[in-house]
């Protein structure tokens, strides 16, 4: 079963990374024009929860489709709300949510970030899609054991940066459903030694996200 599931997940991830990459190029010449978001009154609050497992790959590697899934889970909680509208395809999310670890791990999380969530695509019109990228701190409230990168490295750092990757589906917008499936790798970094030289640790995970 732990073989199948690898499978279903590695081609899932597979198709995800050649969507990533062709999102610019395909969302500039094929989508129709929409309207402002003034005129559409998007709601600008969010409310979500995920659950999801660890893998001991990094984002490059998951993006390649290879996933190592182990023990340990996140189940989080959180809010968010629009904070700056770049433009009518562009948003920029400012979001904080708590996250409690089981498994091989026992603690609880707190995280921020500031997001930008891309939302044009030439499919909105049968499935609502957006696309969105965060940074901001992370605090474990224990040193997090799948991140220290050997049995000789006892004390991985606390404090890292968190950099959540998601992707969103929902109704067309013409139903102004306002509940969204969501797809998001739950990711620590010591940003390249920058902060902390922990390995960090990256989560795959599925949820629900309310808009109001």
């Amino acid at each position: 079963m732990s073989a199948c599931r690898d499978s279903v997940v590695k081609d899932f991830f597979k198709n995800l990374s050649l969507l990533v990459a062709g999102i610019v190029f395909a969302s500039i010449l094929l989508s129709p024009p929409k309207k402002a978001w003034a005129e559409k009154s998007h709601p600008s609050w969010s409310v979500f929860a995920y659950g999801g497992q660890w893998t001991e790959t990094r984002i490059g590697e998951i993006l390649q489709a290879q996933t190592r899934f182990r023990s340990s889970y996140v189940w989080a909680i959180g809010a968010s709300r629009t904070v700056y509208e770049i433009n009518d395809f562009l948003l920029l999310e400012f979001e904080v949510n708590t996250a409690r670890h089981t498994g091989r791990q026992n603690h609880s999380e707190l995280n921020a970030a500031f997001s930008l969530r891309w939302h044009r695509f030439p499919w909105d019109q049968y499935v609502n899609t957006s696309l969105a990228y965060g940074l901001g701190p992370s605090y474990a409230f224990k040193r997090p054991p799948v991140e220290q990168r050997n049995r000789h490295d006892p004390d991985p750092s606390r404090l890292l940066v968190f950099m959540p990757v998601e992707i969103t589906f929902g109704p067309p917008e013409k139903y102004q459903t306002p509940l969204e499936v969501l797809l998001r790798v739950h990711h620590r970094s010591g940003a390249f030694g920058v902060v902390s030289d922990a390995r960090g640790s990256n989560f795959i995970t599925s949820g629900l996200r309310f808009r109001f």
